[in-house]
C-alpha cells in the first residue's frame, strides 16, 4: 500500500476511492499488522477513535471495526451534507437559471422594442412624402429616376408618393407644371388634383390646376393623355381622352370637359415665354386670355368678337398684351373687376 494514501486517510484528507482502497488494504495481514503497530505508538489515533480506555489487547480487528464504524458515520455526515449542497447547488443553478432567462428575456425585449421602434420610425419616414414648392416668380425643375422630368411654374406645389415608382408613379398637384413623362406600360404615371386626375403611360404636357379657380386645363404637346373629373362636387364622372395638339378644359361648376385644338402652345406660355395669335377671333383670343389670366371679356357687339387676330408676344404683361391687341384691331377697352370690355375707337 501507498505510504502517502494511508497517511492521507489519517489525515481525513483521501478521497472516497483511497479509503476504500485504505480499507481493504486493512484486512489483509499486512494491514493488520500496520494497525496494530501504529495504535501502539500514536496516543492521539487512539483519542481519535475512543479506543484509550480499552482493554489494553486491543486487537487490530478491532481497531478496524472502530475505524469502519467511525468512516461509515463520516460517510452518512457526508452522503447528507452532499445531499444538502446538491440540494442547494440545484437550487443556486436553478435561481440563477431564473435571473439568466428573465435577464436574456429582458434583454430581448429591450432589444425587440428598440427594433421596433427603429423600424416604426423608419416607416414614419418612409411613409413622408416628398414635396416640392416654388414661389411666385421662381421656376423649379425636378427629375425623376425613370427618366420624367416636371418643371413647375412659380406658386405652385407637387406632392410625391412615398412609393413612387416602387408601387406607382403617382404625384398630386396645385398650381402648374409641365410634364414630361418616360414611357412604361407597367406602371402609368398619374397626376390628382382637387378636381381632376390625369393618366399617362408617356407623354409631354401641361396641367394647369389653381387654387380659387373652378377648372383645371390640360395641353398634350406629344401623345395621348387619360383626363377625367374627380371633384366631389360633380355626380357624374366625365373623361376624355386627349392628343397630340388638344387641350382640355374641365369646369368643374358645369361639370363638362371642353376639347379643343387652337394655339395650345399659348397655354405653355410661362415656360416659353411666348404668347402666338394666328389668325384668330377676338373671341377665340379672349378665351386663352380669360383661361392664362382669369379675365372675362364682353364686347359692345358681336362685330368685335369676329374681328381676326395675328400676333405674337414675347413676355409681355397682360396690360401690354391688351393694348397690342387694341392697337392692331382699332379697339379700345377698359378693365373692370376682372372684366375687359372691348369697344370701337371713338
Amino acid at each position: 500500500m501507498n505510504s502517502n494514501i494511508v497517511k492521507k486517510f489519517f489525515n481525513n484528507q483521501a478521497t472516497p476511492e483511497e479509503t476504500q482502497d485504505v480499507l481493504d488494504w486493512f484486512e489483509t495481514v499486512e494491514g493488520k499488522q500496520y494497525l496494530q503497530e501504529r495504535f501502539d505508538v500514536d496516543a492521539d489515533l487512539m483519542d481519535r477513535y475512543e479506543l484509550r480506555d480499552m482493554e489494553t489487547d486491543l486487537d487490530s480487528d478491532k481497531l478496524f471495526d472502530s475505524i469502519k464504524t467511525d468512516i461509515n458515520a463520516k460517510k452518512n455526515i457526508f452522503s447528507i451534507r452532499r445531499n444538502n449542497w446538491l440540494g442547494y447547488t440545484v437550487k443556486v443553478a436553478a435561481s440563477f437559471l431564473v435571473i439568466l432567462t428573465a435577464s436574456f428575456f429582458a434583454i430581448t425585449q429591450q432589444r425587440y422594442e428598440a427594433e421596433q421602434e427603429r423600424y416604426e420610425a423608419e416607416q414614419v419616414v418612409e411613409r413622408e412624402p416628398i414635396i416640392f414648392q416654388t414661389e411666385e416668380t421662381q421656376h423649379r425643375e425636378i427629375k425623376f429616376g425613370d427618366g420624367t422630368v416636371v418643371r413647375l411654374n412659380g406658386n405652385s406645389k407637387m406632392i410625391v408618393s412615398n412609393d413612387f415608382m416602387r408601387e406607382n408613379r403617382e404625384v398630386t398637384l396645385t398650381g402648374e407644371a409641365y410634364f414630361d413623362v418616360a414611357h412604361d406600360p407597367e406602371q402609368p404615371f398619374v397626376i390628382h388634383t382637387n378636381r381632376s386626375t390625369i393618366e399617362v403611360l408617356g407623354t409631354a404636357f401641361n396641367v394647369r390646376s389653381l387654387s380659387g379657380q373652378d377648372n383645371d386645363q390640360v395641353a398634350v404637346v406629344d401623345g395621348k393623355v387619360s383626363f377625367k373629373n374627380a371633384s366631389p362636387e360633380i355626380e357624374e364622372t366625365t373623361a376624355v381622352i386627349l392628343s397630340k395638339g388638344q387641350y382640355g378644359y374641365l369646369d368643374e361648376v358645369e361639370g363638362t370637359i371642353t376639347v379643343d385644338e387652337i394655339a395650345i402652345d399659348n397655354y405653355l406660355a410661362w415656360k416659353s415665354r411666348k404668347l402666338i395669335f394666328e389668325d384668330l377671333t377676338l373671341g377665340q383670343v379672349c378665351v386663352q386670355l380669360n383661361r392664362l389670366y382669369s379675365i372675362e371679356c364682353t364686347y359692345a357687339n358681336e362685330e368685335i368678337k369676329n374681328l381676326h387676330l395675328t400676333a405674337n408676344f414675347s413676355d409681355e404683361s397682360l396690360e401690354k398684351t391688351l393694348s397690342v391687341i387694341a392697337l392692331s384691331l382699332d379697339l379700345e377697352y377698359v378693365r373692370e373687376d376682372g372684366q375687359v370690355i372691348w369697344v370701337t375707337h371713338k
